[in-house]
């Protein structure tokens, strides 16, 4: 049985960037430090063996071993014949008799027993279970945190990543980066606690999904009574739902206390249960008391843009029913609160421009100079120096403007509407500093283009008005290269 939340598209302008570095550093931990464990284990074994600890343990092991397990006849049958190291890795993972070992008399009474079992211990507790691996009835720190970043095989790894990216990545938005990570934590911690308070086993713990099932607990709790989607998988059967989250907090509670009653398999009900405890009540309690805020706008599926868009489609109104005065007015106005928004711009342009509206079409070409490159900010910059090319334009015409045009056409490689505005420019009797060098610039792309004409026309404005400029002999050396 599976179910599980489907609410929210992933949005990556939004990116889940804490729950993807979780991610990289779980998958980081299993392939650079758990590849490891492969030659750990063998060097403990080798130590084992080579102390001859087998020999003397055998006739204690495998009695304790049978009568812990029930072991019928054929399965003992089967342990007494089990190849030397795969007995030896089955008691030195066998924390229980490792521990019954330490108080038996006769272990204790020989020291040379206790020194190459120390060793063969030693060498095996640099396999990552055993040393971040969390043991209830060996509590560590070092565990109670570092088993929640461990896997036991990369099935483990996979599905447990799948369920962090599924419900991290809104979860993240929802609480906030921050709140979000010690959240996570929390929960890893709060799982293995009460695996620790309820069955204080020999047992090594490894694996996220105490923590992520936290994470479930935290998606219900900033849900409450919200109907979501859900989409659910039984057997043959699969598709979504519409129901209040809360409702689905039974459903997962009685799927582990299910299996921590009733289940014979390797999963760790209890931790599952810690963590979604403890995930649901950090984030509902807090959130009814108002100590824990959470992004309602992303919850509620609400735009962001909402009211830039009503505002510019009041904008719009303005300028189709000629409001021209009016809408010049709202426009600056919107370029102060909304400053960069190129669907803004759009449409001051045009209006400034016709207008011969100093103040407005100042503010524009300002804010248009300072957006990003993209396909759709260069469509407006085309149009700009198209427009500069009309002499009734005579505001775009000024050395400035032409300057930021300049430079923004040669970095979007636009050599021939670069050309003009370049001409524009070198007529001018203030020039600027940088003109050799942007002249430099454009010439290497027009070379590229094959416009030698525009190239000739460049060298001879260079070989004039700045004849010792270092661009000028480098201008000359390209086109004597381009001319072989």
């Amino acid at each position: 049985m599976l179910i599980i939340p489907a609410e929210h598209p992933l949005d990556w302008k939004k990116p889940p960037v804490i729950t993807l570095l979780l991610i990289a550093l779980n998958v980081l931990i299993y392939f650079a430090y758990q590849g490891g464990d492969g030659a750990r284990e063998a060097h403990a074994v080798e130590l084992y063996l080579d102390g001859g600890l087998l020999n003397r343990e055998r006739a204690l092991f495998i009695p304790a071993f049978t009568e812990r397990h029930a072991l019928d006849a054929d399965e003992q049958r089967y342990v007494s014949a089990m190849r030397r190291t795969e007995l030896a890795k089955l008691v030195l993972y066998d924390l229980q008799f490792e521990n019954s070992l330490h108080h038996n008399p006769l272990y204790l009474a020989d020291p040379a027993w206790q020194k190459a079992r120390q060793q063969a211990e030693a060498a095996r507790d640099q396999i990552s279970s055993m040393r971040f691996g969390f043991i209830p009835a060996r509590f560590s720190l070092e565990g109670l945190f570092g088993a929640m970043f461990l896997h036991g095989d990369f099935g483990h790894l996979a599905g447990n990543m799948l369920f962090l990216f599924i419900f991290g990545f809104a979860l993240e938005i929802a609480l906030g980066r921050w709140v979000y990570l010690g959240l996570y934590l929390l929960s890893g911690v709060a799982s293995h606690l009460l695996w620790w308070i309820m069955e204080p086993v020999w047992i090594t713990g490894v694996g996220a999904s105490g923590a992520i099932s936290g994470l479930m607990g935290m998606y219900l709790g900033v849900y409450g009574l919200r109907r979501i989607n859900f989409f659910y998988w039984l057997g043959p059967l699969f598709g979504y739902f519409r129901a209040p989250a809360l409702w689905i907090l039974p459903v997962w509670l009685g799927k582990e206390l299910y299996g921590v009653l009733l289940a014979d398999d390797n999963v760790n009900y209890y931790a599952h249960l810690g963590g979604l405890l403890a995930g649901f009540i950090c984030v509902w309690l807090p959130r009814h008391g108002g100590a824990l805020k959470v992004d309602e706008s992303y919850l509620h599926k609400e735009d962001p843009d909402a009211v830039f868009k009503r505002e510019l489609a009041g904008l719009d109104q303005l300028i189709g029913s000629f409001t021209l005065d009016q809408a010049a007015s709202r426009g600056q106005e919107m370029l102060t609160r909304y400053p960069g928004r190129l669907a803004l711009l759009q449409r001051l342009y045009p209006l400034a421009l016709n207008r011969q509206d100093k103040g407005l079409l100042r503010t524009v070409l300002q804010q248009l100079f300072k957006l990003p490159e993209q396909p759709e900010t260069l469509a407006l910059l085309q149009r700009l120096a198209q427009d500069s090319g009309n002499p009734l334009y005579a505001l775009l015409r000024h050395p400035a403007v032409q300057l930021h045009l300049l430079q923004r056409l040669l970095r979007a490689a636009q050599a021939p509407l670069a050309l003009n505005a370049w001409r524009r420019l070198s007529q001018t009797q203030q020039r600027p500093a940088t003109l050799p060098t942007l002249t430099l610039q454009l010439a290497k792309q027009l070379g590229k283009q094959g416009d030698f004409g525009g190239l000739a026309e460049l060298a001879q404005f260079l070989g004039k008005a700045y004849p010792d400029a270092e661009q000028t002999a480098q201008l000359n050396l390209y086109r004597q290269h381009l001319q072989r």
